[in-house]
């Protein structure tokens, strides 16, 4: 299997520009490096290149020499991301390591292992939203919670978080195939099998189930979702809500309030907002 790499380089102007439309365009998994973001497409996917390249260049967010391709095999992309992934350790609580440093890990008493190694579908641990969000998880769950929902799984970092953390009933919905294939492959490895893994939307979902539910989406799809989100939540059921650029913050904050959210907490992290949001109780005097 060989892939395409493709370097492109950004500037304060454009930086936001280019995050919205890779994710729009399904590219979730995205390595920042000085002045440019590197993402990988199979080669049997080839034809997503000239369509990012083009969606970049006609609307003026970049020019075409600043989108830079080059063909590279596997076992180089997986080599480059082994140079410089290290584990992720989040609120002294979770250790998110690839497979290559689990006889290296230290100090693992009390904490939640969770083993994902670098592929093309989005949740490594080393993307700042997924930080973010496994943040609000250890902070806020307090273990009450018997049934928790990752809206857009991708390799299933949070379902399996979520498992270890004690969710009785964890559900993770995704419709992306590489990714399905992927956080099969990571709930064996991780030894939580009994997430519930569907290829489903979340208008496909019961109402009113959820006493906990994780988006690590884009902003777009949180918002056009607020209504099915706060349909699937308890009555104080908790929003952990990320994907979401700082510049966003006024419109998603808004939102989420015209929705009956009440907003808790907020996070940042780099270029990322998340925000950790409760149902309102419907107004009983209506």
């Amino acid at each position: 299997m060989h892939y395409y790499e493709i370097d492109i380089f950004f500037n304060k102007k454009n930086y936001e520009q280019l995050y919205n439309v890779l994710y729009y365009n399904g590219v979730q998994h995205i390595l920042e490096e000085e002045g440019f973001l590197k993402i990988y497409i199979e080669d049997n996917l080839k034809w997503k290149i000239e369509e990012l390249r083009n969606t970049l260049t006609n609307t003026n967010i970049i020019p075409e020499k600043d989108f830079v391709i080059k063909k590279v095999e596997n076992k180089n992309w997986n080599k480059e991301w082994e140079k410089t992934i290290e584990p992720v350790f989040i609120k002294n609580k979770i250790i998110v390591y690839p497979s290559w440093k689990k006889n290296k890990l230290k100090d693992t008493k009390d904490k939640i292992l969770i083993e994902i190694d670098p592929k093309m579908s989005f949740g490594t641990g080393h993307n700042e939203t997924t930080q973010i969000i496994l943040e609000m998880m250890a902070e806020n769950l307090d273990g009450k919670e018997k049934k928790l929902l990752d809206f857009g799984s991708g390799t299933g970092i949070l379902a399996i978080a979520a498992a270890k953390m004690g969710i009785e009933k964890v559900t993770a919905i995704e419709i992306d195939e590489i990714s399905i294939e992927n956080a099969k492959e990571y709930f064996k490895i991780n030894e939580t099998e009994n997430i519930r893994l569907l290829k489903s939307d979340i208008k496909e979902l019961k109402k009113g189930n959820f006493d906990v539910i994780c988006a690590n989406i884009i902003s777009g799809v949180i918002i056009e979702n607020l209504p099915e989100i706060y349909g699937r939540l308890v009555n104080n059921g908790k929003l952990f809500a990320t994907g979401i650029l700082k510049v966003e913050e006024r419109d998603i904050t808004d939102k989420l309030e015209k929705n009956d959210f009440e907003i808790l907490k907020k996070y940042y992290k780099a270029e990322w907002l998340g925000i950790y949001a409760i149902k309102k109780q419907p107004d009983s005097s209506n």
